[in-house]
């Protein structure tokens, strides 16, 4: 289980409401999702859960933080519901860009998930 940097994480969730933000005249409607804490507290969960399923026993800062603000944009466009996004949705969902990115950004087989 890797272990949570949370203020890397809670970074790339605010970073990732600053991106949808930018866009939200081309259809990200915020006033029909759940408040930005709460939004901002489900991203960090789901991101957590995500990088703690890594059987990694660290994964690298900016991984964390660019997850924080990849699930934090993928939670908008999901409009804050999380039925969805899973762990192993998300992980699958990333997979592709993180080999993109390079082997050291790539997860290692996945752990049980806490919970």
């Amino acid at each position: 289980m890797a272990v949570i940097d949370s203020i890397r994480v809670y970074r790339g969730v605010y970073a990732g409401f600053a991106l949808a933000m930018s866009e939200a005249s081309q259809g990200v409607h915020f006033e029909s999702l759940p408040s930005s804490d709460e939004l901002a507290g489900q991203a960090f969960r789901l991101a957590k859960e995500l990088i703690e399923s890594d059987a990694r026993a660290a994964v690298p800062d900016a991984q964390q933080e660019l997850a924080g603000v990849l699930v934090c944009l993928a939670l908008i466009e999901h409009e804050g519901r999380t039925e969805e996004l899973t762990p192993d949705a998300l992980r699958d969902g990333l997979s592709g860009l993180w080999a993109l990115l390079g082997g050291r950004w790539s997860p290692g087989e996945s752990a049980p998930v806490p919970g």
